[in-house]
C-alpha cells in the first residue's frame, strides 16, 4: 500500500521483520511488522529520501484503515517538514495503531 501526497511518497513494506530482528512465526510472542519507506519527486521521479526507511511497531496484519492513516501521517510529516527530515522519520517509526486510532 502507498500514499502520494504532494511531493512525497510513503509506502508500506514487508520484510519480514519482527520484534527482534527476522520475524519468527514459531515465537508465539513475535509480531510481523511493517516498514515504511519514503519518497521525494525530484525532476519527475521518485527519488528515496535518505534515511527514510524505517522499521515501526505498526503489524502486519493491522486493518486498512489504520495502515493508511498511518502513511497519511508520514506524507504530512514530510510536508511540513523543512530540511532534514531524519528526526522525523525516526520518530514515525515507533508508530503503532494506537496512534491512529
Amino acid at each position: 500500500m502507498e500514499l502520494i501526497h504532494n511531493n512525497y511518497k510513503a509506502e508500506w513494506v514487508d520484510l519480514d521483520e519482527g520484534l527482534n530482528g527476522m520475524y519468527d512465526p514459531n515465537d508465539p510472542e513475535d509480531i510481523a511488522l511493517l516498514r515504511f519507506d519514503t519518497y521525494e519527486l525530484i525532476d519527475g521521479e521518485w527519488e528515496e529520501i535518505p534515511d527514510g526507511s524505517y522499521c515501526t511497531n505498526m503489524p502486519a496484519h493491522a486493518d486498512r484503515g489504520a495502515l493508511k492513516a498511518g502513511l497519511a501521517m508520514i506524507v504530512n510529516e514530510l510536508d511540513d517538514c523543512s530540511g532534514n527530515p531524519k528526526k522525523v522519520l525516526e520518530k514515525l517509526s515507533w508508530m503503532s495503531p494506537d496512534w491512529v486510532e
